[in-house]
């Protein structure tokens, strides 16, 4: 007991140089992962970039501006002529206007994009938060288990200095103290892990926050009938994938117009001198057309079809994983939930019983101490367990939520 006396001392005084975590509900927690998480930021320079695609989309070509200058000699004298031209490119073609519709629906997709990682962010952090929840409730159990057997360990010393029982009973009870005690300080090394990750998802790296909400189970899951078909409708990465195809679309329409020949109109000034004192001015105007012989959009259209096919792949695989990804999740809740509530049911109820008939049964000479170790032992390890299926209900839930597109 004095080298437990000696570890408590030393944990406790490393502790108190440490502010305490601060408890932090799933609510709070969820919405200041949602303000300040690191990659929040990335995710908005996505949708900026492809709003930078829309403006640089819907641009019109520059207008140039040209000088010359001709000059003829008759009989050894020049007779200058100088030209100031303005060019002015017209598409005439429509392509512009398809290539603009098409990045506007890129920028909704990379949007859509952007609202579906930034669910899956939620999510990911809030199964973060019930595993902290559900490590914080372990470490308070196997601290109650610690302070009930410290005090059976108390009235055992009493009983064996007075001679009522043997000392094996007393160095087995110090042992199993000793070994609960290297569990909880494996158990307050992984909840303060958790706590540190907690205040890196809230955007305060090296301070420690406490999960305070109670691990309980979830809610019944709603019935599958419509399930599917709701997720498709809500789920940002399925209109994401939708507006990419709409806009390989457009891109491709834009594309097999490379045919119609780009339009350039041109006017401007002319000056011709025909003598020392004599010059004449008027104006310069003309019209020119590209000819589409060799490159009229043969391999921006392959490239649009290989995007649009593309496009249109992605959209049909995401229907195919919300198909499955629903059925799946749905099960998965509801076979969890029906274990859990049959375990706190069946075997919670029995631990306090169980453990008060073996200390009864110790005290009155009738069970031997290992007896009494093993009602503890099997207490803990129900309680443990009952734990582990609300966090394992709850990340079932989670997967739900995430395959249906509910923002949590």
């Amino acid at each position: 007991m004095t080298v437990l006396v000696a570890g408590l001392a030393f944990s406790a005084a490393v502790h108190a140089q440490e502010k305490a975590p601060t408890k932090v509900s799933a609510e709070v927690f969820l919405a200041r992962v949602g303000k300040s998480h690191p990659s929040l930021e990335l995710l908005e320079a996505a949708v900026d970039q492809a709003a930078a695609d829309v403006r640089a989309a819907g641009v019109w070509a520059n207008p140039a501006l040209s000088y010359d200058r001709e000059e003829v000699f008759v009989d050894g004298r020049g007779q200058p002529e100088n030209f100031v031209r303005l060019e002015l490119p017209l598409e005439i073609s429509g392509r512009r206007g398809l290539r603009v519709e098409g990045a506007e629906l890129g920028l909704e997709a990379a949007r859509s994009t952007s609202a579906r990682e930034r669910a899956a962010l939620l999510y990911d952090s809030l199964g973060i938060y019930w595993s902290a929840a559900s490590a914080q409730q372990s470490l308070e159990l196997l601290r109650q288990e610690r302070e009930s057997l410290a005090q059976l360990v108390q009235a055992v010393r009493s009983r064996t200095k007075a001679g009522d029982t043997s000392g094996y009973d007393l160095d087995r009870l110090e042992l199993e103290v000793e070994s609960l005690e290297d569990l909880v300080a494996d158990a307050e090394r992984e909840v303060e892990a958790w706590q540190r990750r907690i205040g890196l998802l809230m955007g305060e790296p090296g301070q420690r926050f406490e999960a305070s909400d109670s691990l309980a189970l979830p809610a019944q899951p709603a019935p599958l009938d419509g399930l599917v078909q709701q997720a498709l409708d809500a789920r940002d990465d399925y209109k994401a994938a939708r507006q990419r195809v709409a806009q390989a679309e457009r891109e491709l329409s834009a594309a097999r117009r490379g045919w119609v020949p780009n339009l350039v109109l041109n006017g401007g000034y002319k000056s011709s001198a025909f003598s020392e004192n004599q010059t004449a001015s008027g104006y310069v105007a003309g019209l020119a057309l590209s000819l589409p012989l060799f490159d009229h959009g043969q391999g921006e259209a392959a490239r649009g079809r290989a995007r649009l096919r593309q496009a249109q792949a992605e959209q049909r695989l995401i229907e195919a994983q919300v198909t499955t990804g629903v059925l799946t999740a749905h099960g998965a809740l509801t076979r969890s939930l029906a274990q859990a509530e049959r375990y706190e049911r069946t075997q919670v109820p029995r631990l306090d019983r169980l453990v008060r008939r073996a200390q009864v049964s110790y005290q009155e000479g009738e069970r031997p101490v290992f007896e009494l170790l093993d009602s503890f032992r099997t207490a803990r390890g129900v309680r443990l367990r009952n734990l582990e299926l609300k966090r394992a209900a709850r990340q079932s839930e989670l997967e739900l939520w995430r395959a249906l597109g509910r923002r949590p």
